[in-house]
């Protein structure tokens, strides 16, 4: 049995192109926990002292550019969690992630306010239509993210 280690609390944000489409990040593998690569939204750990919605706006401005205010993402729209097992078999950790909602009708990519990290993680982005979603055999996460995003 994995027993979980770190715990991580996130905000994401389901960026929403007003013509229905989903705006995810490709992430690369990360061979010193060996999570695939997979494909995510927007978003980020929470800061000590840093609430969800707070956490939302700086991620959201830091990965994609668009600067909103807290009244513009408004209330939590779900919530999902798990626990991501690496490929060793042995390491893993639970997760915790917090979802806001954001429609735009396009924008341009900022990637000026990227981490290193981020620089080195982020291998491509686009926008995913529902039909592409519901049959994509590629790993998108975190795990029940589509069927969230479906039922919505």
């Amino acid at each position: 049995m994995t027993i979980p280690g770190e715990h991580r609390r996130t905000a994401r944000i389901l960026l929403r192109k007003d013509s229905g489409e989903f705006f995810l990040l490709l992430t690369h593998f990360d061979p010193e926990v060996g999570l695939p690569p997979r494909w995510i939204t927007p978003g980020g750990g929470i800061d000590i002292g840093e609430t969800e919605i707070q956490a939302a706006v700086r991620e959201l401005f830091e990965e994609t550019g668009l600067s909103v205010s807290e009244a513009t993402l408004g209330e939590s729209i779900g919530e999902l969690e798990g626990i991501w097992h690496w490929a060793d078999g042995i390491n893993s950790h639970s997760y915790h992630d917090t979802f806001f909602e954001l429609t735009v009708s396009d924008f341009v990519l900022d990637n000026s306010s990227w981490t290193d990290d981020e620089r080195r993680d982020v291998l491509d982005y686009r926008w995913w239509s529902l039909d592409e979603l519901r049959t994509t055999t590629e790993p998108i996460g975190p795990h029940g993210l589509v069927e969230f995003i479906l039922n919505r």
